[in-house]
């Protein structure tokens, strides 16, 4: 099984979407957790409705990539860092332990230039509820409803800026589901639109280009910014289109020795 603890409910198929694809495609149950409520993913939108859209066009992503559910937990988009990081943390360990994946993905906190408060908070919760969920003096008020410690063996992280990632993803058969599950995301693209338009325009850049950009029309330049991505990492790869990690297993340098040895 395979857990993904997220932001806000486009994360996952902006960094990770054609390798849930192919892991989906492979026969794992994978899981999203989405911790806020994307209320602030709109400049034009109300916020009330927002949150509904967005949950809509986050099951519809999921079905495209083959999620298995969608859990929300609704925290207000852009103020999770105004809640404390042990609560987040514990609502991630219990999920650990009650759906036991093998592995998690989540934002890398150790890669630089990340300045979203929210992807800040998940990625610190993500990473120490996958350390502590096997021990069972972390949050032991779980036990009472039938939860055990359970240790996540892998994890991938992602990044916007993934300077320590040492595992690449061919996804060239899946690079058409993570296109179509980005677009899936309706109000989020059209967000994507607006803020590029208006970073040309700040810096008086490609003017035409700018005006040219049409936000319920944003398939053609999603497609393209998602090719280019995929093109530049499957560069290092080897191959037409990749997705990059940092993966770690548990207990690396134990498993390393061992199997150095030989040990059975």
């Amino acid at each position: 099984m395979i857990l993904l603890l997220v932001a806000h409910a486009d994360d996952t198929e902006f960094f990770a979407g054609g390798t849930v694809a192919k892991f989906a495609g492979e026969g794992w149950d994978i899981f999203e957790v989405i911790a806020t409520d994307n209320q602030r993913g709109s400049f034009d939108l109300d916020s009330q409705a927002l949150i509904k859209q967005s949950e809509d066009e986050a099951l519809a992503a999921a079905k495209i990539l083959g999620k298995k559910d969608v859990i929300f937990l609704r925290y207000p988009d852009g103020n999770l860092r105004d809640y404390p990081l042990n609560e987040l943390r514990e609502k991630f360990i219990k999920l650990i332990r009650k759906l036991k994946p093998r592995i998690v993905f989540t934002f890398d906190p150790w890669a630089p230039f990340e300045p979203h408060p929210d992807h800040q908070m998940v990625m610190q919760a993500a990473v120490e509820a996958a350390c502590f969920a096997q021990n069972p003096k972390f949050n032991p008020e779980h036990f009472s409803e039938g939860l055990k410690p359970h240790m996540v063996a892998e994890l991938y992280y992602f990044a916007k800026a993934n300077v320590h990632a040492n595992t690449f993803m061919d996804i060239t058969k899946y690079i058409d589901k993570k296109i179509d599950a980005l677009c899936a995301h309706d109000s989020q693209m059209k967000l994507t639109i607006d803020e590029m338009k208006m970073a040309l325009q700040a810096n008086n850049i490609a003017p035409k280009t700018a005006k040219s950009l049409d936000r319920d029309n944003y398939r053609g330049v999603i497609e393209l910014m998602a090719r280019l991505y995929a093109e530049g990492i499957g560069r290092k790869a080897g191959c037409k289109y990749a997705e990059e990690f940092r993966h770690e297993i548990a207990g690396g340098e134990i498993v390393a020795a061992v199997k150095e040895m030989g040990l059975e």
